[in-house]
């Protein structure tokens, strides 16, 4: 970035000013003050005790007079009227006191000492009211000092500085004479016995030097005591040792040989052997502390000679210059990024590094560096040597000094090239993925199936509109997730589905791929929509759950064919009965009118009619249970059974449906009574043992065994045969669903026989399977609640009956 030229002076430090003012306005209060005691006779006001020198009315005058000009010439910004009533004050100051000087020089009186209170002036000739020679040579050396302090040469710096320090020197020396008692450092006794410079005086000089002295400074002598560098700091420590402990230690000796404590000569004795011992410890300690100082200036330059190494070898631009733009640190990534050479530029004007067009710009950062701001990570447009723009990163602080002076500005400049274009490559992925997720939700959307995305923590991401039907939103409570959209599930009976046992928290938890589970979702309206839930894990490329989705597929409309169609069932196996029942009927009346034997053809035929009839009663019996199961109205007369006495029934009664085969029963142990309902055992039981007569080999034996299975019993029917292939024993009990077979081995059937045993086993509140092996054994097991265990739990036989057969 380009700089701008500072040419303006540097400021004086706020401290300096308050110092000018201060000083200023004690010169001020001790004139103005003495001026009135001299107006209203207040002997306490003019001097500090009867018998010591008293400030005359001019001196207070010239204290009044050099106040305010330090106060004009001192300060910064005054108005040129002012600055020339400063002088004017100043250059007063100087006649007072050389009026002074030669009238004791050529002993005149010229009657300057009674302008002021002529008849108050009362001390003794021959110099009434005259300041003493040597107040009147401090008035002289202050007021060419204060003349001199907008002189901005060297010559009126030292003439300033010369006048104030030895003014300085002549009023510590009253002030001495003051502590010690001795009137020789404040008058002149053998030659002016009735003058000498007052203690206010003397207190009221010093202030004025001390003002003029701070005025300059930034260049003057006091320049020395306020440097930050080792000389600096032993002035400052030493200055009041120096300069207080001889005082202190002197009057205190005094004062012990004034009380009779010891003769005069051993008071100088010890404030000599004490004022030594002390000095020596001041410099002892100095000399200790410029070691230390000395050390830390040997760190300080190994850590700048470290940072000179981290700058060289860092891989951004790292550049220093003044504000005037003088370049003085140009390291090596600086001339990779910028062309320039260290060589070209250190102690050179600093090149152009921006663009013109931001000149703008480079002037409100310098604005900014100029009231000490810090600027960070500033994005702008850099120009190489051969005119490229380049894009960097900049960050800019001002280089200060010890007393927190802005030498200069200090550059980190960092490309960021490469970084523009990845952010602009991220952009423009992320809008493509952006666009993606448009194109996926708008898929979602139009998908006619309900669909809700979850993440890892089960909140939900998105779902598509045919979600929301789904959704409870009247509340204000959240889900166990969190999730305002509540989703509540019911079995197929519209009892809840506890939340662990949910497709999506099996999904989500377990990873487990859920499919095609029928429930009923509850509307805000209160109507439960019969659905299919199916739900799978989302998972990364490491094969990680990150979510989950859920599907909802209506299935209303298929429900209400299934109604229909079970009614339709129902309706015409019932009008089947009436003409099946007036076949049977005409059959056997027929039969009864003849009366008389037949022909063995005729026999055959009346078989045949009433073996047909049999077959379609049972037909229609199978299609009215089937209808009955899907409509969950399937009704049992449960109590007690004795369930080996009632299979031993069983197997005598269904002697015809095995024919050709032995039928054995096996009971294994003692088998409690079950509940059930007596008639709908022996249908299951007879199914099964027709389907093992039917497809068990011919002359092979059927095995029912009876055992105890923990809280019910367990009812096998084995068969030997063919066997049953893998693959379509998950389809043995469904509705209407045969085996492939063909030729001899096919047999009548509509396929709901074992259907149709499952719901019947189930509504009882069992369960039933099957195994087999191929050119081996085929068994069908089903198990059946013992009497106790479910009196418990069921109540009601034929109501909870049906509540289990809607379980299914």
């Amino acid at each position: 970035m380009d700089t701008v030229n500072d040419g303006e002076a540097r400021p004086r430090s706020s401290g300096a000013r308050l110092g000018v003012a201060i000083a200023a306005a004690c010169a001020l209060v001790l004139g103005g003050v003495t001026l009135l005691g001299w107006s209203i006779e207040a002997t306490a006001l003019i001097s500090i005790a009867r018998d010591l020198p008293s400030m005359v009315p001019n001196t207070a005058v010239s204290l009044v007079l050099a106040g305010g000009a330090l106060w004009i010439l001192g300060g910064q910004g005054r108005p040129a009227r002012l600055r020339w009533l400063g002088q004017a004050c100043a250059a007063a100051v100087i006649a007072l006191g050389l009026g002074a000087l030669v009238q004791y020089v050529l002993a005149w009186d010229l009657g300057l000492d009674r302008l002021l209170f002529p008849e108050r002036v009362d001390f003794p000739a021959p110099f009434p009211g005259r300041p003493s020679p040597n107040t009147a040579l401090c008035l002289v050396l202050v007021g060419a000092a204060l003349l001199s302090l907008p002189v901005p040469s060297r010559r009126g710096g030292l003439i300033a500085e010369g006048g104030a320090l030895a003014s300085a020197a002549l009023a510590l020396t009253a002030l001495t004479g003051y502590v010690f008692g001795v009137g020789y450092f404040y008058g002149m006794p053998p030659l002016f016995p009735f003058t000498g410079m007052a203690l206010h005086t003397a207190i009221g000089l010093l202030a004025l030097t001390c003002g003029i002295l701070m005025a300059r400074v930034d260049g003057g002598a006091l320049n020395a005591l306020t440097d930050g560098r080792p000389g600096g700091v032993l002035l400052r420590r030493l200055l009041p040792c120096v300069v207080l402990a001889p005082l202190a230690l002197g009057r205190l000796f005094l004062l012990g040989a004034d009380l009779g404590a010891y003769p005069i000569a051993a008071s100088l004795s010890l404030a000599s052997a004490l004022t030594t011992l002390l000095l020596g410890s001041v410099l002892w300690v100095s000399a200790a502390r410029l070691n230390a100082l000395d050390e830390a200036r040997s760190r300080a330059e190994a850590a700048r000679a470290l940072l000179a190494t981290v700058v060289q070898c860092s891989d951004d631009a790292v550049i220093g210059h003044t504000f005037d733009g003088t370049v003085l640190c140009w390291n090596p990534a600086a001339e990779r990024l910028y062309g320039h050479s260290a060589g070209e530029v250190i102690g050179k004007k600093l090149p152009v590094l921006s663009a013109p067009e931001r000149a703008g710009e480079a002037e409100a950062l310098v604005a900014r560096l100029r009231r000490g701001e810090r600027i960070e990570h500033f994005e702008t447009v850099g120009r190489t040597r051969d005119g490229r723009d380049i894009d960097v990163e900049v960050t800019m602080s001002p280089i200060l000094d010890g007393s927190d002076r802005i030498l200069g500005v200090s550059m980190i400049c960092r490309d960021i090239r490469r970084r523009k274009a990845m952010e602009a490559e991220v952009a423009r992925l992320y809008r493509v993925e952006t666009d993606e997720r448009k194109r996926l939700q708008a898929v979602i959307d139009q998908l006619p199936e309900a669909v809700v995305l979850v993440d890892g923590r089960g909140q939900i991401i998105t779902c598509n509109r045919l979600a929301l039907a789904y959704a409870s939103r009247g509340s204000s409570e959240r889900d166990p997730l969190g999730n305002p959209l509540r989703f509540d599930y019911r079995t197929p009976d519209g009892a809840p589905v506890p939340w662990a046992e949910r497709p999506v928290i099996q999904a989500l938890l377990h990873g487990e791929v859920v499919t095609g589970v029928e429930a009923l979702v509850a509307r805000d309206d209160g109507e439960l929509v019969p659905v299919l839930v199916s739900a799978a894990p989302v998972r990364s490329d490491g094969g990680e759950i990150q979510g989950a989705v859920t599907v909802f597929q209506d299935i209303a409309a298929i429900k209400e064919m299934e109604r229909q169609r079970e009614e339709w069932t129902g309706v015409i196996a019932h009008d089947l009965r009436q003409p099946l029942q007036a076949i049977a009927t005409a059959s056997q009346l027929v039969r009864l009118r003849l009366g008389q034997p037949f022909a063995a053809d005729m026999e055959k035929q009346f078989g045949r009619i009433s073996s047909s009839v049999e077959w379609l009663r049972r037909m229609i019996d199978d299609l009215l249970d089937a209808s009955r199961i899907e409509a969950r109205q399937l009704s049992l007369e449960v109590r007690p059974v004795d369930l080996r006495a009632q299979l031993e029934e069983i197997l005598e009664r269904s002697a015809a449906a095995t024919e050709g085969h032995a039928v054995g029963m096996d009971v294994q142990g003692d088998v409690p009574a079950v509940l059930a309902d007596p008639g709908r055992i022996e249908q299951i039981v007879t199914n099964l043992l027709s389907n093992a007569a039917k497809y068990g080999e011919p002359a092979r034996d059927i095995l029912v065994a009876v055992r105890a299975e923990g809280p019910c019993a367990q009812v096998s029917v084995t068969n030997w045969g063919r066997g049953i292939p893998e693959a379509f024993i998950p389809h043995l009990f469904k509705r209407f669903w045969r085996s492939p077979e063909s030729g001899a081995h096919r047999v009548r059937g509509v396929g709901l026989g074992l259907y149709i045993t499952q719901g019947l086993v189930e509504a009882h509140g069992g369960t039933i399977s099957a195994e087999s092996s191929p050119g081996g054994a085929t068994t069908f097991r089903f198990t059946l609640p013992f009497a106790t265990e479910a009196s418990r739990a069921a109540g009601d036989g034929e109501t909870s009956a049906r509540q289990r057969a809607s379980r299914r």
